[in-house]
């Protein structure tokens, strides 16, 4: 296992239980793939899609196909499910993304969306995010260029360049996908929870330590957020359309 393995992990046990009844699936926005190999390997029908897949491309896996395309061109039979894994706030225009979303749902399908709120955090939550990382940084076991800002600025400002100001066209916000996508289905089905570990694991070491690092900070963010000392940053909406 790596670090990333945590939250590919906790989003499996999210998604699988509202996948029960259902085999074919799209997910959007697969990355490296390793959401799609795990559900493949469980006996998921995935057709894994992404604009641009990893490099090199992924090879072969159990009940897997790989798709490199906008999904906004994007055209097939109707899935039984669709998965949007971090990529939704990525994808202009919204509404576009999310009527193709239900049009290429069955009836009684599922669409599943795992992401995060970019509004969310307050000052705390932004302070103890930079905290971590530069706690991190000076261990040697974080690299400095993936620090935004200075330690000395207002945390704030830093969430807000590193997610709102160096981002064009903008992230869609937390609250911009939820209204689109209750203008569109009904019976919506929205969680939050922790996200931050995420953002930091993909710096660490690609290796025993890193891993041990992601799962202690993924501990670490649950138990403040119990605590209510942060702000929860990740998102996730669960819809069944209509049958």
């Amino acid at each position: 296992m790596v670090p990333g393995d945590v939250a590919v992990e906790d989003v499996r046990s999210w998604m699988v239980p509202l996948l029960a009844g259902r085999r074919r699936i799209l997910e959007v926005g697969c990355g490296p793939g390793d959401l799609a190999r795990l559900l493949g390997a469980a006996g998921f029908e995935v057709t894994a899609l992404d604009v641009a897949l990893a490099s090199p491309a992924p090879g072969p896996a159990p009940g897997v196909s790989w798709v490199e395309i906008d999904f906004l061109a994007f055209e097939a039979e109707p899935f039984e499910a669709i998965l949007f894994t971090r990529s939704l706030h990525h994808i202009h225009p919204l509404e576009q993304a999310v009527d193709r979303a239900r049009r290429l749902l069955r009836p009684g399908g599922a669409l599943l969306i795992d992401d995060f709120d970019r509004d969310a955090p307050d000052a705390e939550t932004a302070r103890w995010y930079y905290e971590v990382k530069e706690l991190l940084a000076a261990a040697e076991l974080y690299p400095r260029d993936r620090i935004d800002g200075g330690a000395d600025d207002d945390p704030l400002a830093r969430w807000r360049a590193e997610h709102e100001h160096e981002h064009e066209p903008p992230l869609h916000t937390g609250a911009e996908m939820i209204a689109v996508v209750a203008d569109r289905f009904t019976d919506l089905m929205t969680s939050r929870g922790p996200y931050l570990y995420r953002s930091i694991a993909g710096g660490l070491p690609a290796d025993s330590s890193g891993l041990a690092l992601t799962n202690q900070l993924y501990a670490a963010e649950n138990r403040r957020l119990r605590a209510a000392a942060l702000v929860a940053v990740g998102l996730r909406i669960a819809v069944v359309a209509p049958t």
